[in-house]
């Protein structure tokens, strides 16, 4: 399939596994918006749960997808989303992408999240439930010493919005968890109080990406992060998921 995409900018959705389920139920459920490796994945999963997490995050992801291109959702299991390293070329793994575009997904426990954007923009997203305590080592493992420095030791959230915002940033150069994320600093924007801009000189895929935290609900945080797109913004539920079956029907033209 050719795609072209809109000029939209950077645009996400973060929705309940449950909800991206049931709108797909009148149309064929999840396994009708996913690729052929993508179910073969999905079957891999014994956990339930994750089956569905991993299903309704790759189905948003192509759903978003679809809705940047203009294109009718139930065309989105046709679109042609591969993976390619920037680092070292591989198409088993690093950013996912579409022609022309920039795409990113996540999941957590029961919560999908997408976000897309223009090629150029080089897309990241993750979405994570706050937990209750963090793994020992945490601090040396997520943060720089001077963020550790400032930050109250039970101040969990705040600790869980500095992995999400680092993720996000190296999910978009690419290159994942290969970087550690207490390698890259993050310090304010100029534009707006809660944006972020990315320093690492050691890796310049990383260093001068920009990262948004995003509204998600009180028990996950979540952030998107691009390059020189400005703000990312949220797209709307109902164009994005596919109509109710009677609802389709009516927008069908008569015969």
């Amino acid at each position: 399939m050719t795609t072209q995409a809109r000029t939209l900018g950077v645009g996400y959705l973060i929705l309940p596994t449950a909800v991206v389920q049931a709108a797909c139920s009148g149309v064929g459920g999840l396994d009708r918006f996913l690729s052929q490796d993508e179910k073969a994945t999905r079957r891999r999963y014994r956990n339930v749960a994750d089956s569905q997490d991993y299903a309704a995050s790759h189905v948003l992801l192509r759903l978003l997808a679809a809705h940047q291109l203009g294109l009718d959702p139930l065309a989105a299991p046709a679109l042609n989303i591969t993976r390619r390293c920037p680092g070292c070329g591989s198409a088993d793994h690093g950013r996912t992408i579409l022609p022309e575009m920039s795409l990113s997904l996540s999941r957590s426990h029961g919560m999908v999240m997408a976000a897309v954007g223009p090629a150029s923009a080089s897309v990241g997203a993750d979405v994570e439930r706050v937990p209750s305590g963090l793994f020992d080592g945490f601090d040396n493992y997520v943060l720089e010493p001077r963020a550790t420095a400032v930050m109250d030791e039970a101040d969990v959230p705040s600790r869980m919005r500095q992995w999400v915002a680092k993720e996000a940033v190296l999910k978009a150069a690419g290159l994942g968890l290969s970087v550690p994320p207490s390698a890259v600093s993050l310090v304010s924007g100029e534009d707006r109080s809660d944006a972020h801009r990315a320093v690492c000189p050691i890796q310049p895929l990383v260093h001068g990406l920009d990262v948004y935290p995003v509204p998600v609900t009180s028990t996950y945080v979540a952030a998107v992060s691009a390059r020189g797109c400005g703000l990312p913004g949220v797209r709307g539920v109902s164009e994005v998921l596919p109509p109710p079956p009677d609802l389709r029907r009516l927008s069908r033209p008569l015969p």
